[in-house]
This record gives structure tokens, C-alpha cells and sequence, in this order.
């Protein structure tokens, strides 16, 4: 029965571990496919921090007490159905009792990896205006990797959602901050970064947002050079979704144009199809 019981928890344990990679997993990737409002996506980060922060434990130790109660069942005595209740309610209290924390960058903190960067990045985006300001300063990082990231988050952020999702019922409360003015600034200076994917970023997110920094011709005639460029055998695939992605936002004469060339040009079906979407006239 030891066995079994032991089988059972480390299953438990095991599976734990998987769901909390899955509910890490689904954090970061919501974001991308689901607009949330600021508070949803607070609340979003605030629990990728508690994972990283020592919730994770919980996660196996709770799998494996779970084990451990369904292995009560197989009892084929007294004695060996409260040896598995008592193993079930000492991992069900072991993360409460011992709570491993790993130590996560704060606000104040200065991370120095790439790796530890874009986890900063993504604290601060909701976090507070402060952590969006640290994400205008990371955005001149010498590493274009950092500031690509970093150039993202700028159109992707606590004050840019609040402004866009704003509405005569919820007004926005950032529309007057000054970091407004600083986020188009930069945005508008990252257009001419010398990394492509930069200046990608840059411009998908200027054209992404117009209620908070305006119609940018710039930043579509970035984008429909990218679209004419993204035909080139040494273009990267990435790119061109980025300027499809921005092309299919606010209707514009030149990107509807560097869309309709690309789909004409492109060999890939489903880029094809995207950028004929993108192409098509506006909805009256």
C-alpha cells in the first residue's frame, strides 16, 4: 500500500507541476490574444509575481496531497487509510508552513540579463506609470533584443490601455500624464533605431494606439516599407506580420497599398490571405 500511496502523490505532484506551468503559460499568453482592461491586466501580473514569488510550491505540494487522499481508497485497513489522510494533510499544509520565496526584481531593483530585463518589462507594463518610465528608459538599451521589448511594451501598457479603452462611462485617467507625450516621443525617435525589429515594434505600436498618440505618417510609411521589404528571400516572417498586423488597424492609402503588393508578391497562403484582408477597402 506504501507504494501505491507514494506512486499516487508523486503522480499528484507531477501533475501540480504541469498546471502550474499551464497557468504561467496562459498569463503571458492572454494578453496577446484577449484585451484586458488595466486592472485586468494588474491583476494578471500580479499572479505571474505570486508564482514567481513562491505560489509555484503550492502547485505540486497540493498534487501530491491530492494523490495521497485519492490513495485512501485503496486501503485495505484503518491503519493504512489514515497514514494516507495524514500524508494528504501534511502536504496540503507544507507550502503554508514553509513557503519557499525566490527573490523577483522589484521596482527598484536594476536587472542586468536579457533574460532578467524582459521579465522586468513585463511586471512594469501594468504595474504603475513609474514602471512604464522604467520601461522608456530600458527602451535605449544597448541590446536591440531589450529594446525591442522594450519598444513593444511602450505601445502595450498600463497608460496606452487606459487611454484606448477609454469611454464616457469609464473616462481615461492618464490622458493628461506627462509620460504620454514621452511614450509618442520615443516611439517616434525608435523609428530610425538601427535594428529592424525595433523600429517594427515602433511603428505597429504608434499606428496600433491613435487615440493616444495620434495618426503618425510616419509610422505607416515605416510599415509599408517593411511590407515591400518583407518580400525579399533574407526578410524575417515576423516582421511581416507585424506591419500586416498594424495595416489592419486604421484604414490608410499606403498600407492598404504595401498590402496589396505584398499579397501579390508573397508565396505563403496564409500571409497571402491576411494581407488581402488587410488590402481590403475600408468598411463604410
Amino acid at each position: 500500500m506504501s507504494g501505491r500511496r507514494a506512486g499516487a502523490s508523486i503522480a499528484g505532484a507531477l501533475l501540480g507541476a504541469l498546471a502550474c506551468a499551464a497557468t504561467a503559460a496562459l498569463a503571458l499568453f492572454l494578453p496577446r490574444v484577449v484585451t484586458f482592461a488595466p486592472a485586468g491586466m494588474a491583476a494578471l501580473h500580479r499572479a505571474l509575481d505570486s508564482l514567481a514569488a513562491g505560489g509555484w510550491f503550492f502547485f505540486p505540494a497540493w498534487g501530491a496531497a491530492a494523490g495521497a487522499l485519492f490513495a485512501a481508497r485503496w486501503a485495505e485497513s484503518g491503519r493504512e487509510r489514515l497514514a494516507s489522510l495524514a500524508l494528504a494533510l501534511a502536504l496540503a499544509t507544507l507550502p503554508v508552513l514553509v513557503r519557499p520565496v525566490l527573490r523577483a526584481a522589484g521596482p527598484e531593483e536594476h536587472p542586468r540579463s536579457p533574460q532578467a530585463k524582459a521579465r522586468a518589462i513585463l511586471r512594469w507594463s501594468y504595474r504603475s506609470p513609474e514602471g512604464v518610465r522604467r520601461i522608456l528608459e530600458m527602451s535605449r538599451d544597448p541590446d536591440p533584443r531589450v529594446r525591442e521589448q522594450a519598444v513593444l511594451a511602450l505601445g502595450v501598457n498600463l497608460i496606452v490601455t487606459d487611454i484606448e479603452r477609454a469611454t464616457a462611462f469609464r473616462p481615461a485617467r492618464f490622458s493628461t500624464h506627462p509620460l504620454r507625450a514621452a511614450l509618442r516621443a520615443r516611439l517616434l525617435e525608435a523609428l530610425a533605431d538601427s535594428a529592424e525589429g525595433v523600429r517594427a515594434e515602433a511603428a505597429r505600436a504608434l499606428w496600433k494606439a491613435p487615440r493616444t498618440f495620434g495618426r503618425e505618417g510616419a509610422a505607416a510609411e515605416t510599415l509599408a516599407a517593411m511590407l515591400d521589404r518583407a518580400v525579399r528571400p533574407e526578410a524575417i516572417e515576423r516582421i511581416a506580420w507585424l506591419a500586416l498586423d498594424a495595416a489592419a488597424g486604421a484604414p490608410d492609402q499606403r498600407l492598404k497599398a504595401a498590402a496589396s503588393r505584398f499579397a501579390a508578391a508573397t508565396r505563403d497562403s496564409e500571409l497571402r490571405r491576411v494581407a488581402q484582408r488587410a488590402a481590403a477597402p475600408a468598411a463604410p
